[in-house]
């Protein structure tokens, strides 16, 4: 794929295409296909069966697609059990204060808890599960609280915030695939525990902005075996825990380490793990590589769902997270500016969002809109422009 997508370019199997759609880019080279490089309007089946021929999948234009509505969803249609209200749901402005609450206690747990670990000690697994616990049951009242808290309300400290953002984000995931109580607490605890070997890498390598050499990487991937060492002493480790820790670098190519699995010879949790652990490290600042939107990290990870992920995963993991993820900052078709704060289980290309800017650029008092057709959301942004402020949702009518 030789040309830069634009944000709001969607990944579409080519076998889901239809006439009017316009193709900004393949998933591979312009060249050596008979395609026009500059993108091109899909006239007929004809065209689509020669599409097919070249493409697994490609990116399609919403705004110079002919027939813009409910083509451009990477993933099968929602079935109606789906939307199924669940028992016990609260709004987004419900649950906040819940959420931070439990999320607070959650951060103060696992500061001590690294401390400890520096200090030789081994985490308390019942006390990470008595905070783990209000985390889970938020998610399960309402999944937007809590991501949408970590996106505007974030932790200080890099390694705090990749323990609880893998836990709350693999919860949320977990949630989706209709996992029971038991098991969302096992991806819960799995999720903080995953990179808690690093604390025995040298922080200089971690913190290093220039290219590892191959020792240093062998150094790095040590902390698979560092926190294998932690877990298998703690008590009552659950085993999916232990293959979340052993298994979330693996990939479904066989590319990954420490094992080289292939395929399903990764564990579930672990598979889980592995979508998880990167959709949160792509959308973090690191040393060595700047943040990308949460919308863009989805299609990234959308892209490599036969070779680096599974498949089947990738496509549910892209209904738990939406198109546009909670805490997303977006531009609509009017030129308003704003965050997304829910999702919309119906249109996955229509969340709800906090509009802070409005269609002649200046700052407003946040208020909620529901996008749709009439005003779509055109472009996802990396981060808020400067002098945006996090709109309170609790204050919002």
């Amino acid at each position: 794929m030789n040309k830069a997508l634009a944000d709001h370019h969607i990944a579409l199997k080519a076998d889901r295409l239809r006439p009017g759609m316009f193709i900004a880019a393949l998933d591979r080279l312009w060249l050596n296909t008979p395609f026009p490089p500059g993108g091109f309007l899909v006239n007929d089946t004809n065209a689509i069966h020669q599409i097919k021929r070249y493409c697994t999948y490609v990116y399609i234009d919403p705004l110079k697609s002919e027939e813009p509505s409910n083509v451009v969803i990477p993933f099968e249609p929602i079935t109606a059990a789906a939307l199924t209200p669940r028992v016990n749901q609260h709004t987004i402005n419900e649950e906040l204060p819940w959420a931070r609450q439990a999320l607070g206690a959650l951060s103060t747990t696992v500061q001590r808890m690294v401390r400890e670990v520096r200090n030789g000690r081994l985490p308390d697994t019942n006390a990470l599960n008595t905070r783990l616990s209000p985390i889970v049951d938020s998610i399960q009242r309402c999944p937007d609280a809590l991501l949408w808290l970590m996106r505007m309300e974030p932790l200080k400290g890099y390694l705090y915030r990749r323990a609880i953002g893998t836990a709350i984000i693999a919860t949320a995931f977990g949630y989706r695939l209709d996992f029971d109580q038991e098991a969302l607490m096992e991806l819960a605890l799995g999720g903080l525990l995953m990179d808690i070997g690093k604390l025995e890498v040298p922080v200089t390598l971690l913190a290093k902005t220039d290219n590892l050499s191959k020792i240093e990487h062998g150094l790095v991937q040590r902390h698979i075996h560092h926190a294998l060492d932690m877990i298998r002493v703690m008590e009552a480790v659950p085993e999916h825990v232990v293959d979340m820790v052993s298994s979330h670098h693996e990939r479904f190519d066989g590319s990954g380490y420490p094992e080289k699995q292939h395929g399903t010879e990764i564990p579930l949790f672990a598979r889980i793990a592995g979508i998880v652990d990167t959709f949160d490290a792509i959308t973090q600042d690191r040393h060595y590589a700047p943040a990308i939107s949460a919308h863009t990290a989805l299609r990234y990870l959308n892209g490599q769902h036969r070779s680096k992920f599974d498949g089947a995963l990738m496509q549910e993991f892209i209904h738990a997270m939406g198109i546009y993820p909670t805490g997303t900052w977006v531009e609509l078709l009017d030129g308003s500016v704003g965050v997304v704060c829910k999702q919309n289980a119906r249109w996955p290309l229509a969340p709800s969002v906090a509009v802070t800017k409005n269609a002649l650029g200046a700052h407003i008092k946040p208020r909620l809109v529901t996008t749709a057709r009439i005003n779509p959301i055109i472009n996802a942004r990396h981060t808020a422009e400067q002098g945006f402020l996090a709109p309170n949702l609790e204050v919002i009518a």
